[in-house]
C-alpha cells in the first residue's frame, strides 16, 4: 500500500502540472517561453491557422546549379532569413534545412505571403561606417525666443540616482540643492520633450553597451549657455533634466552643481547667489552634442569575402577573423589608416560601426592602420559562442548562395479555422466514443482505462506544448490514433487479466498477473510502431514532407506516454480497487459476457 501511495502522490502532482500548464496560454520559467494565443496555447501549423509554405533551393554560385554548399552556408541562410522575417513583424518563421541543399519556411498566421517572400529573397544591408566621436555641438534652432518663458534657480529633492556627466557607467548619488528651472509655453514643451527623449535615449543605450562590455559611444549631451548678470555654461545629459510636475507651470529642471566662486565658502554656488547671476532677464542659448556620427563610406557586405569565428594567437581569446575582396581592402585601408592617424593626432578615437539591416552588431576600435584586406574583432566580454554568432551573422550580411523558391502553398486563415474546428469536434467525439465503450464493456475496469485515458491526454497535450510540437492536421489524425492505441494496451491487460480470473485466482494476483504478461506484446507493438516512426521522420525530412514528419512526431510522443499510463497508471488505479469493498463482486471487474466466472476472488 506504501508503494501505490508514492505512485497515487506522483500521478497526482503530474495531472496537477499538466492541469496548470494547459489552463494558461503562455508559460514563462526563467528564459523558457512556451504557449500561444491559440487553443490550449497549443502551437498550431499552417493548416490549422492559415499561412504560408515554402522550400527553396541553394543554388551553387559558381555552377549556377542546384547543390554543392556547405553545412556552415546552409546554416547562415536560415539565421539570415530568420531574423529578417523576425524584424519584419510579418511572424515568428519555423524553419527548416531539408537534407543537405533545401530550406523549408512555414509562416503561420501570415497574411502577407507576397511581401514575406520578397523579404526572403532579398539580399540583406551589411554596411561599415565611420563612427566620428568628437562632434561639433549645434545650435538649437527650433527652441526660439518666445518659447522659454521664464528662468530661475529653485531648490531640488531627488528620489534617483543620478549618472555622472563623465562617466555613463559611473553613478553619482550626490543630492543637489539647488536647479536651473526653465519654464516653457506649451509649444516649447513640445519641443523640449522630443529633445530630453533623445537624450535620455542615448544616455541609456551608452549604459547599456558599456554594462555589455563593448565600445559605448558617447551619448549625446545638451549645452546650456544663460546670458544673465553674469553668463552660466554648464552641459547635462538626459538623466539630469526633470519635467515640472507644476500644474501652472511647464517646463524642465535641470539639476546641476555650479562651482562658487568664493574658495572661502561652500564649493557649490548657493540659490540665491545662482539667481543673482542669472539676473531680472535672462536669455539662453542651447547646443546639441549628438555624441557621434556615422559616415556612409560605401563599404558593405558585397565587400566582405569571409568571417569565421578563432582564436588569438598569444593569449587565446575569442575573436572573429573577417576577410575583404579587393575593393574592399582598398576601402577598409583607407578608414583605419585615417582614423588610426586621428587618433594619433589628437587622442580622439573614432569607431568603425558594423550595422547590419538598421541595426549596430558592434563598433570596434582601429589599434593599427589595416591594408592586407584581413582583420580580427576582439572585445573583452567575447566567448566563443558569442564570436561564433557574431561571424554568422557577418556572413549573412548578404545571402551565403542564392536560392530558388521551388515548391509554395498557402492555407487561407479561414480555412484553417474551419480545420481546426472540425479537428477539435473530431478529437472530442473520438476519445468520448472511445471512453464510453470502454465504461459500458469493461466495467470497473473500462472506468479505470478511461480515467488513464484523460490523464494520458493532458499529458500529450503538455508535451505538444512544451517542447513545442507545431501541431497540423497529420498531427491531430495521430493524436486520435494513438488514443486508440492506449486503449489497445488496456484491453490486452483486462483480457489476461478475465483469464486470470477465470483459473480461479484472487482479483489482486489477477491483476498484477494480467498487467506483467500482457507487457510483453505491448512493449514490442508499441516498439515497433516507434520504429516506424523514426523511419517515416527520416525519409520526411530528407524529402521535405512536413505531413508525414508531423504525423510521425506526435504519434511517437502518444505511443510513449500511453505505454505509461497504460502500465503505471492503470495497474496502479486497478491495485487501489481490490483493497476496496467493490472487488468482492467480480462481475463489476469482467466484461460483458463474463458472468460465467464465479465469484471466487478474494483479496
Amino acid at each position: 500500500m506504501r508503494r501505490n501511495a508514492r505512485i497515487l502522490i506522483t500521478i497526482a502532482i503530474i495531472t496537477a502540472i499538466c492541469g496548470t500548464i494547459l489552463g494558461v496560454q503562455k508559460v514563462s520559467l526563467n528564459n523558457l517561453e512556451r504557449g500561444s494565443d491559440d487553443l490550449l496555447g497549443l502551437t498550431l501549423g499552417l493548416d490549422l491557422q492559415g499561412g504560408s509554405h515554402l522550400i527553396y533551393q541553394a543554388i551553387n554560385p559558381e555552377t549556377e546549379m542546384p547543390g554543392g554548399v556547405t553545412e556552415d552556408q546552409m546554416k547562415s541562410l536560415s539565421r539570415t532569413i530568420e531574423r529578417r522575417v523576425n524584424a519584419s513583424g510579418l511572424g515568428e518563421p519555423i524553419i527548416q534545412i531539408l537534407g543537405e541543399d533545401r530550406l523549408l519556411i512555414q509562416l503561420p498566421g501570415i497574411r502577407d505571403p507576397g511581401r514575406a517572400k520578397a523579404l526572403i529573397g532579398e539580399t540583406a544591408r551589411l554596411e561599415f561606417k565611420h563612427r566620428t566621436t568628437d562632434v561639433p555641438p549645434k545650435p538649437l534652432t527650433n527652441i526660439l525666443k518666445e518659447d522659454v518663458i521664464s528662468i530661475s534657480a529653485d531648490g531640488l529633492s531627488l528620489d534617483k540616482t543620478l549618472k555622472s556627466d563623465d562617466d555613463p557607467d559611473s553613478e553619482n548619488t550626490t543630492d543637489y540643492s539647488e536647479a536651473i528651472v526653465f519654464e516653457f509655453s506649451e509649444s516649447g514643451t513640445l519641443k523640449f520633450d522630443e529633445i530630453v527623449g533623445s537624450l535620455q535615449t542615448s544616455m541609456i543605450t551608452a549604459i547599456n553597451a558599456a554594462e555589455l562590455g563593448s565600445n559605448p559611444p558617447a551619448p549625446a549631451r545638451l549645452g546650456v549657455n544663460i546670458e544673465g548678470a553674469e553668463p552660466l555654461r554648464f552641459q547635462t545629459n538626459g538623466l539630469q533634466i526633470i519635467r515640472l510636475e507644476q500644474k501652472e507651470k511647464k517646463g524642465y529642471k535641470f539639476a546641476i552643481a555650479l562651482p562658487s566662486s568664493d574658495t572661502e565658502g561652500t564649493s557649490v554656488l548657493s540659490i540665491e547667489e545662482a539667481n543673482a547671476k542669472l539676473g531680472t532677464s535672462p536669455t539662453v542659448n542651447f547646443e546639441l552634442s549628438e555624441g557621434h556620427i556615422d559616415e556612409d563610406i560605401g563599404l558593405s557586405g558585397d565587400d566582405l569575402e569571409n568571417a569565421y569565428p578563432s582564436q588569438h594567437q598569444s593569449s587565446g581569446a575569442p575573436i572573429v577573423n573577417i576577410e575583404f575582396n579587393e575593393r574592399g581592402t582598398k576601402a577598409f585601408g583607407e578608414l583605419t589608416t585615417e582614423i588610426y592617424a586621428k587618433q594619433q593626432s589628437s587622442g580622439i578615437r573614432d569607431q568603425i560601426a558594423i550595422i547590419l539591416d538598421g541595426q549596430e552588431l558592434i563598433a570596434p576600435v582601429v589599434n593599427s592602420p589595416i591594408t592586407a584586406g584581413t582583420a580580427i574583432i576582439q572585445g573583452g566580454d567575447f566567448t566563443l559562442e558569442r564570436v561564433k554568432d557574431l561571424a554568422l551573422l557577418l556572413e549573412s550580411g548578404r545571402l551565403p548562395v542564392p536560392i530558388q523558391l521551388i515548391q509554395e502553398r498557402d492555407v487561407d486563415a479561414m480555412l484553417g479555422a474551419d480545420s481546426l474546428k472540425k479537428s477539435v469536434i473530431a478529437g472530442t467525439a473520438g476519445l468520448s466514443l472511445v471512453l464510453l465503450f470502454m465504461i459500458l464493456y469493461y466495467r470497473v475496469p473500462g472506468l479505470i482505462a478511461s480515467l488513464s485515458l484523460l490523464i494520458y491526454a493532458m499529458i500529450v497535450l503538455t508535451i505538444f506544448k512544451m517542447l513545442p510540437i507545431t501541431l497540423t492536421l497529420s498531427g491531430v489524425a495521430a493524436a486520435i490514433l494513438s488514443i486508440g492505441m492506449a486503449v489497445d494496451a488496456n484491453i490486452l491487460i483486462f483480457e489476461r487479466m478475465k483469464d486470470e480470473l477465470r483459473t480461479g485466482r484472487t482479483m489482486l494476483s489477477s491483476i498484477n498477473i494480467g498487467f506483467n504478461r500482457a507487457w510483453p506484446a505491448i512493449r514490442d507493438g508499441n516498439v515497433s510502431t516507434l520504429i516506424t516512426c523514426a523511419i517515416l521522420y527520416w525519409f520526411s525530412d530528407q524529402l521535405g514532407a512536413t505531413i508525414v514528419q508531423g504525423f510521425a512526431i506526435t504519434l511517437a510522443v502518444g505511443v510513449a506516454v500511453s505505454m505509461f499510463t497504460a502500465i503505471t497508471v492503470s495497474r496502479t488505479f486497478m491495485r487501489v480497487v481490490t483493497l476496496t469493498p467493490i472487488s468482492r463482486n467480480v462481475r463489476l471487474f469482467l466484461p460483458t459476457g463474463g458472468g460465467e466466472i464465479k465469484d471466487n476472488a478474494q483479496n
